[in-house]
């Protein structure tokens, strides 16, 4: 047996012994016999195991690209996890929403959500229990908790007890959450290939500048030959970024963060938009606004308190301000819609349409209206930008990968010419 092919064979034997460890470690949580330090112990060394499995049987596939095929492993393996935890959380959201449905104390839900479960999740429910047991509410229960709940669905929490229809307000948040995350987490998905492709083609690029065009030269001087056009532009743009390389590290820097950026978005692990998406995702947050005060109008709540209260869960900023700028105006005696509009929460005919619906008694329908035509402009607008920008900047890449393989090629191509 090859030294390859037995260093394979052991990685696939750690491979089941980890999963084996891990299954038993899982079956015997599931039984109520596996606690303490030492099950803690074997869970922990089934995952090394696992692991060190994984990386050994991609590094001896790979062979000299180990090091790429391990960071996307590490990222393929960083992505499953959290969006396992995701998974798990939103278990956790609907035990809660059909326990406030059908009357069932939240902290006796929570706490049997957690019984049966001795992962991370398990661990944060627990203490969610606890909070809701020491009579939190559950906005702040599940913010203590550490959960990691986007912020529709701690504001829906939060409103959907003040309102006495939390189901109903948990149910409508993460339908909403759904139909956004979709769409969102696509954008991140396209975007990070759009940059790793360009950060991988530089870094291809920066290898035939440095090992193969000084050969190439080489030769061609030999012969008394002159380099192809389009390989002397190759390295007249080497050039540029040899003496621009600030700019360059800049730009590379940029796209990492770009890049660390989305995929944490697409993850789950942070709730915070894309760059550039808050241009075409402004009318959805906006719509969110709309439908929680048309509640307010439903309950007779007063439209500053529930400001305030928006603002308070709105991750964007320049939102935030908006909102309490309104709420202050609407305090000192102006009118709510004037207010909404002078901030640049609704345009004039929004406003005109919500004067008109408040003079006939149905303003909270037109606020729901809009709120659902505001989210559907932010879908189709978005959608747009993706089906137009996305193609054009693969064919943007293939351009360029057509360039570089015709600066390499046609080299080679006048060598044999002039050697036959």
């Amino acid at each position: 047996m090859a030294p390859n092919e037995a260093l394979i064979a052991l990685a696939a034997f750690l491979f089941l012994v980890a999963a084996a460890a891990i299954w038993v470690r899982a079956r015997s949580s599931a039984n109520g016999r596996a606690s303490g330090r030492l099950a803690d112990a074997a869970k922990a060394a089934g995952w090394v195991l696992f692991l060190v499995a994984v990386f050994g049987i991609v590094g001896l596939l790979t062979q000299a690209f180990f090091i790429l095929a391990w960071i996307i492993t590490l990222v393929v393996l960083f992505s499953l996890l959290l969006r396992y935890r995701g998974m798990e959380r939103r278990s956790l959201l609907w035990t809660l929403m059909v326990a406030a449905d059908r009357g069932i104390p939240l902290e006796a839900a929570a706490r049997a959500f957690a019984e049966e479960r001795h992962d991370h999740v398990g661990s944060r429910a627990l203490d969610l229990a606890e909070y809701l047991e020491a009579g939190l509410p559950l906005g702040l229960a599940l913010k203590r908790s550490r959960l990691s709940f986007p912020p529709a669905i701690l504001l829906a929490a939060e409103l959907g007890q003040q309102t006495g229809d939390l189901g109903g307000a948990l149910r409508q948040a993460m339908g909403q959450t759904d139909d956004s995350e979709v769409l969102l987490r696509s954008a991140a998905e396209r975007l990070f290939y759009v940059l790793f492709l360009v950060l991988y083609g530089m870094l291809m690029c920066t290898f035939l500048l440095l090992k193969i065009v000084p050969i190439f030269e080489k030769i061609f001087s030999d012969f008394g030959a002159q380099l192809p056009a389009v390989t002397r532009w190759f390295v007249g743009t080497s050039d540029f970024l040899d003496q621009a390389w600030p700019l360059a590290l800049l730009l590379v820097l940029l796209f990492v963060l770009v890049m660390v950026r989305s995929l944490s978005f697409y993850t789950g692990y942070s709730s915070h938009y894309l760059p550039g998406v808050s241009f075409f995702w402004g009318r959805a947050d906006r719509g969110v606004i709309l439908r929680w005060l048309a509640v307010a109008v439903r309950q007779n709540r007063p439209l500053a308190d529930m400001m305030r209260l928006l603002a308070g869960y709105l991750h964007r900023r320049g939102l935030r301000s908006r909102l309490e700028r309104a709420a202050r105006r609407i305090e000192q005696g102006a009118d709510w819609t004037d207010s909404l509009r002078r901030t640049g929460l609704i345009h004039k005919a929004e406003a005109a349409l919500f004067e008109s619906a408040e003079r006939t008694g149905n303003l909270a329908w037109a606020l729901e209206e809009m709120a659902a035509s505001s989210a559907r402009r932010s879908v189709y607008r978005l959608r747009a930008a993706i089906n137009v920008v996305f193609p054009a900047v693969v064919l943007l890449a293939g351009a360029a990968v057509l360039f570089v393989a015709l600066a390499i090629l046609l080299p080679l191509y006048r060598l044999i010419i002039n050697l036959t």
